[in-house]
């Protein structure tokens, strides 16, 4: 219970509920909540029946809005973590005076969001839908959050791929594909909540959301294309990095076809050579056996040579 800038427990939210004045909100966060839990939540907050069904059938996993009158359901997708980048449904029930989230695994932005309302002065001075405004910003600032985390892996990996070996090129290959695909499903997240976020600006809202409220989630669809900005040029840092994993490949790749290449014009004369001196005729400097290392020495100096052009010419 938020009152103006006092924070209560309530220890049993199940029985009568308490006197809420004008500058006070109640809150109710249920995690993984047992059917007994949701039975006494419909009756306690006189829920109707398709918000029952809606919170049995928990299946699915896409955002929604529906208008009950005397409250809103609004269905959201939070993160675990900007680590684990998991979602998880949220479905957050929102009058004038209280607010009931329900969610079946922790979500990181409502565990932080509360422990930060606990001690941020009058948040009881808001009404529902703008403590909804609130939570929504750290939603948003948390997929922002894991975008940047998700940067600051890809710089990692751009550093791995310019160093390591060329075996680490089939690794990061598959990094950079699960990344895509994480950044894909993140993106797809974000723009379901656009429907959402425009429905909550709706005038006909009035009689629940106060012309504040409407004018936050007017400025959260500019923080959700910011975030939705975010995750298009994550994904344009991910093909980045792709690039930078094909050059650095080549670039491993000319160096070693370089190697081979010198290698090859080293052997070249001398097996040259060793060939001619090889065929089967009779030459009078075949009799003596002291031509065979002024052979070798020639292909010796030969090989030096091409080492001290190739240098010269900064080839190696």
């Amino acid at each position: 219970m938020f009152d103006r800038d006092r924070v209560d427990k309530v220890d049993d939210w199940t029985g009568p509920l308490p006197r809420i004045g004008r500058s006070a909100i109640l809150w109710v966060d249920l995690e993984r909540p047992s059917d007994e839990e949701v039975a006494r939540l419909i009756e306690t907050f006189d829920l109707t029946s398709d918000t029952e069904s809606e919170l049995a059938d928990r299946d699915g996993r896409a955002p929604g809005f529906a208008d009950h009158g005397e409250y809103l359901h609004v269905t959201a997708m939070g993160l675990s973590g900007a680590e684990s980048r998991e979602s998880v449904r949220v479905d957050c029930l929102v009058s004038e005076r209280w607010l009931v989230t329900v969610h079946d695994d922790p979500v990181e932005v409502v565990e932080r969001f509360r422990s930060l309302a606990e001690g941020s002065g009058p948040v009881g001075r808001l009404d529902g839908p703008g403590f909804l405004a609130n939570l929504f910003e750290w939603a948003l600032a948390s997929y922002l959050e894991a975008f940047e985390t998700l940067e600051q892996d890809l710089d990692e990996i751009d550093a791995r791929a310019m160093s390591g070996p060329v075996s680490i090129t089939d690794y990061v290959l598959a990094e950079l594909v699960t990344m895509r695909r994480v950044v894909g499903r993140l993106r797809r997240a974000l723009v379901s909540h656009r429907e959402v976020i425009l429905a909550l600006t709706r005038p006909e809202l009035e009689a629940i959301v106060s012309s504040d409220s409407a004018e936050r989630f007017s400025s959260l669809r500019d923080r959700l294309e910011e975030a939705v900005q975010a995750s298009r040029d994550t994904r344009d840092s991910i093909v980045g990095s792709f690039d930078v994993l094909l050059a650095s490949t080549g670039q491993r790749t000319n160096e070693i076809m370089k190697v081979l290449t010198l290698a090859s014009v080293l052997l070249l004369p001398g097996a040259l050579i060793a060939g001619l001196m090889g065929m089967n005729f009779k030459i009078g400097i075949y009799d003596h056996a002291g031509y065979f290392w002024v052979v070798i020495a020639g292909i010796a100096t030969i090989a030096v040579a091409t080492l001290a052009v190739a240098r010269a010419r900064t080839w190696i």
